[in-house]
């Protein structure tokens, strides 16, 4: 019986870790209304220590904007089009990225208790472009 307790323990730690919150969300995804909308900017608030993230999509909607569209969504998925900027890293050491702006995308968004709480990414075939953001 100890074994059962501690491995559903263990599970439940690894869930708890793993899960998202809607600030983590809003770090990730909502791009910032002050400060640098620049790729590389914007993904030092994402990246940890001494890590590249390979890509990562910001959202250009306010926060509370992409939050009322969880209202009253227990857990699920909604899709919505949003204008966002996809950002791809180029180098590492320094974390370097290229960015593209892009209008009325479908995007994935999970939401728990009524929050956004991950953003599915898509597949990104055509991500040959050289702007800077």
């Amino acid at each position: 019986m100890r074994v059962q307790s501690a491995c559903l323990l263990l599970l439940l730690l690894c869930a708890a870790v793993l899960s998202q919150t809607y600030n983590d969300f809003k770090k990730k995804h909502i791009l910032p209304e002050n400060g640098s909308r620049k790729c590389d900017d914007m993904m030092k608030n994402v990246n940890g220590i001494n890590q590249c993230k390979r890509i990562n999509t910001f959202i250009n909607q306010k926060a509370e904007k992409v939050k009322a569209l969880c209202k009253g969504k227990k857990n699920e998925y909604i899709t919505h089009k949003f204008d966002v900027i996809d950002c791809k890293m180029k180098s590492v050491k320094p974390c370097k990225y290229k960015s593209l702006a892009l209008k009325g995308k479908k995007k994935k968004v999970k939401c728990e208790n009524g929050l956004p709480v991950h953003l599915e990414q898509g597949i990104y075939d055509n991500f040959d472009y050289d702007s800077e953001n």
